[in-house]
């Protein structure tokens, strides 16, 4: 029976895993490093707070790639009536209160989870990347010694 040599599905397979793993840590940690913080930042402000939140909703409206808005399952039906308030909002130029605070801050804390399942599914790839690269260095070491 003749042996099939699987090095290059291997290797393939550990290469694509680990650019799909590289693509979603940019998006996860651009997100935590840099997004989140600064809507932070924008939602502890005591001046402007009308300005602030407006410009933090802004960011919120795009949410993370693992924290969008399409679907709603049950926990996160809410979400979709706060969205049409503030977008309701935006539009007929309504300022934002203090008191909106808390619904920005869910809608953060949606986008943090987001981000969190996306630094997961990173550390999964890279998993699985690695397993590739175990498969394909056996399946070297395997060629070399039938030679």
């Amino acid at each position: 029976m003749k042996k099939f040599d699987d090095r290059k599905l291997y290797f393939y397979f550990a290469l694509i895993t680990l650019v799909i793993a590289i693509i979603l840590a940019l998006i996860s940690y651009y997100s935590i490093l840099l997004v989140e913080p600064e809507i932070e930042g924008l939602l502890s402000v005591r001046e402007n707070v009308s300005e602030s939140y407006r410009k933090a909703y802004t960011k919120l409206r795009d949410p993370q790639l693992f924290a969008r808005y399409e679907h709603y399952d049950r926990a996160a039906f809410p979400i979709k009536n706060i969205l049409e308030d503030f977008d309701r909002r935006i539009k007929s130029g309504q300022a934002f209160t203090p008191d909106d605070r808390i619904y920005l801050e869910v809608l953060l804390e949606r986008r943090m989870r987001g981000s969190e399942l996306s630094r997961n599914t990173t550390i999964f790839f890279l998993l699985l990347s690695l397993l590739g690269w175990i498969f394909y260095l056996y399946e070297l070491r395997k060629v070399k010694r039938m030679q």
